[in-house]
């Protein structure tokens, strides 16, 4: 009995000592947040930084429209049934005078420049001219005149193997530069028998325009 007793006396002392530190946990130890990190501002060196300012754009070099041992520069378009565009020189520029060239006075034929076909430029103008030029200003040219004055010519016009001149449509405006500048404006040419070349075409018809400049005597 006293044996028994002093069992389980031994048996509730280990209990008490299980409990004792088995019993409510420690609290946790607080957890200190770390701080915030404060964001730094990156600089970019001014080499590094992009300018607000835009580049101007170079403007390439103007070109000269031709020579500058040519009196003029001339520069053509044609369309309608041949398609094709020409430019170059025509006379010496030490032989033209573009004022007096030009210059109002009495009634007199002033040719138009000509141009000819040279290496990739296919086009060939000549004996366009105004029968009673008088002075800057705008003309319109006609086959015929009466009076005695001399009638204007319209431009014969050649690209590659086929040839246009004026036929009864065809209708042609000059204007006249007091600087020696000028433009030709041309309707409905027809083609005609070109030598060595297409057979004419009777329904064919075609626009051309040209324009000049004068560089004078150097």
């Amino acid at each position: 009995m006293k044996t028994r007793l002093t069992l389980w006396l031994a048996l509730l002392t280990l209990m008490l000592a299980v409990a004792a530190c088995g019993g409510a946990a420690d609290p946790p130890s607080p957890t200190t947040a770390a701080p915030p990190v404060k964001a730094q501002a990156t600089t970019i060196p001014p080499a590094a930084a992009a300018t607000a300012e835009p580049v101007a754009a170079q403007a390439p070099a103007a070109a000269s429209a031709c020579e500058d041992y040519f009196g003029f520069c001339v520069t053509a378009e044609a369309t309608g049934a041949v398609n094709a565009t020409g430019a170059g020189g025509w006379a010496s520029s030490s032989n033209t005078d573009c004022t007096a060239l030009t210059a109002p006075g009495a009634a007199r034929i002033l040719e138009l420049p000509n141009l000819l076909p040279a290496g990739e430029q296919p086009i060939a103008v000549a004996l366009t001219r105004i029968g009673a030029y008088t002075g800057p200003g705008t003309y319109v040219l006609a086959a015929t005149a009466s009076g005695g004055a001399m009638p204007d010519m319209f431009p014969a016009v050649r690209i590659g193997s086929r040839a246009f001149q004026g036929g009864a449509d065809t209708t042609a405006t000059v204007t006249v530069n007091a600087d020696g500048s000028g433009a030709l404006a041309t309707r409905n040419l027809v083609e005609m028998d070109a030598m060595q070349g297409a057979t004419p075409d009777p329904g064919a018809r075609l626009d051309f325009a040209m324009q000049w400049t004068c560089q004078g005597q150097k």
